[in-house]
């Protein structure tokens, strides 16, 4: 039980920054990137590759990470920012169907659907810091911790105002003289850079990577994580994730059996949404909005 709870809070934490980095792209700025997941699974093989080949350690990969990540959201940007609402969407969501098979067919770089394996634990002052160890729950929780911080500050500083107001009225912001691509771009750097970091958190936990980490599936659960806690709402952003972490593992705790676990969690997650979205469609924790504003 005790290393059930300590798996989770692990989990947890790592969903809060990857649903925080989604939060600054699609709740602050309005931006419909379906394709999301592709930044946290190049974060994650990146640290991946470049521990299990050259040898960089946890806090390498961090940056390293974040920066592969954030340049490849550069690139991307500039194919997808000039479309908008549901073309975006449909865009992001063919590159990340497009991520899956090129992780899953370029063995050379990613060993194909065999993954990789042998990713080395943190060293932190020449100790090793197991997985299942106080010491990794203090770290993975104190990374999460500053990266919210800086999301935070970029939340309320007059860039992420300028972000809200693209997702409010773009064609006002640009009667203003604001460069709404430029501020795009930006927001969906940061975005990817967070999420990168994100995954190296889940390389370093795991230990083990595999294509799966780009499924199609995990964004639309990330999504509702934004939704339910209320888009560009930051604190919101943290509650909801952890409110559908904890509806997902009730049927669990409850003990259903492992072959209905799986559908159990779909009907709650979709009467989740369906709720949300007939009594509270600004998110469930509007009462934290005034603060990320």
């Amino acid at each position: 039980m005790l290393s059930y709870l300590f798996s989770l809070l692990i989990i947890t934490a790592i969903w809060v920054l990857l649903v925080q980095s989604y939060n600054l792209s699609f709740g602050l700025t309005g931006l419909f990137n379906l394709g999301h997941i592709i930044f946290y699974g190049i974060g994650a093989y990146t640290a991946g590759i470049l521990n299990t080949r050259y040898g960089f350690g946890f806090f390498e990969n961090l940056l390293f990470s974040a920066l592969v990540a954030g340049t490849f959201a550069a690139f991307f940007g500039l194919l997808t920012l000039r479309l908008s609402g549901h073309y975006l969407a449909i865009a992001t969501l063919g590159a990340a169907m497009i991520a899956t098979v090129v992780a899953t067919n370029w063995v050379s770089l990613t060993n194909g659907p065999l993954g990789i394996r042998g990713i080395d634990e943190p060293e932190l002052f020449g100790q090793v810091i197991q997985a299942d160890s106080f010491g990794f729950l203090l770290l993975i929780p104190g990374v999460v911790v500053v990266c919210n911080i800086l999301l935070f500050r970029i939340f309320h500083s007059p860039f992420g105002r300028i972000l809200r107001s693209i997702k409010d009225d773009e064609t006002a912001s640009r009667a203003v003289g604001k460069n709404i691509f430029e501020a795009k771009m930006w927001s969906l750097v940061l975005s990817a850079a967070f999420a990168g970091i994100a995954g190296t958190l889940y390389a370093h936990y795991r230990l083990f990577l595999d294509p799966s980490i780009f499924a199609i599936p995990e964004i639309i659960l990330i999504i509702l994580m934004v939704v339910v806690g209320g888009r560009g709402n930051f604190w919101g952003a943290i509650l909801g994730t952890i409110l559908v972490v904890i509806i997902g593992e009730v049927p669990r705790f409850i003990g259903f059996p492992n072959n209905i676990v799986g559908a159990t969690r779909n009907i709650l997650f979709s009467a989740l949404l369906i709720g949300t979205m007939f009594l509270r469609p600004n998110g469930l924790f509007t009462f934290f909005q005034k603060r990320t504003e």
